[in-house]
C-alpha cells in the first residue's frame, strides 16, 4: 500500500510527535442505508494486531488490515488553528 501525504501533513504530525491511525466507521440509521466512512486519530491503536504499520519517512501510519488491501491512501490536513485534523481518502 502506498501512503500519499503532503508536506503540511508531515510537518503537522512531526509537531504533534504522534502516530496516526486510520479505520472505518459504520453508521446505521433506521430509515436510510448504512454509511461507511474513514476516521483518523492521533496515536497508536489499542488493538495493534488488527492494524498494519506503514512507515513514511519517520512517521508511523497504522491502517486497519482490511483497508491495507487498497492500493493507495491519501492523507490531507483540514481545518483551521486548533481544529486541524487529518482526513483519509482511498
Amino acid at each position: 500500500m502506498h501512503v500519499e501525504l503532503d508536506a503540511k501533513v508531515k510537518r503537522w504530525l512531526q509537531l504533534k510527535g504522534e502516530h496516526v491511525s486510520v479505520k472505518t466507521i459504520q453508521v446505521n440509521a433506521c430509515c436510510a442505508p448504512p454509511i461507511q466512512d474513514f476516521i483518523t486519530h492521533l496515536g497508536k491503536p489499542k488493538d495493534l494486531h488488527n492494524y498494519d504499520e506503514i512507515k513514511v519517512d519517520n512517521l508511523s501510519i497504522f491502517v486497519e488490515k482490511h483497508l491495507s488491501l487498497n492500493e493507495k491512501i491519501t492523507l490531507k490536513l483540514t481545518g483551521m488553528g486548533i481544529f486541524k485534523t487529518i482526513t483519509a481518502k482511498f
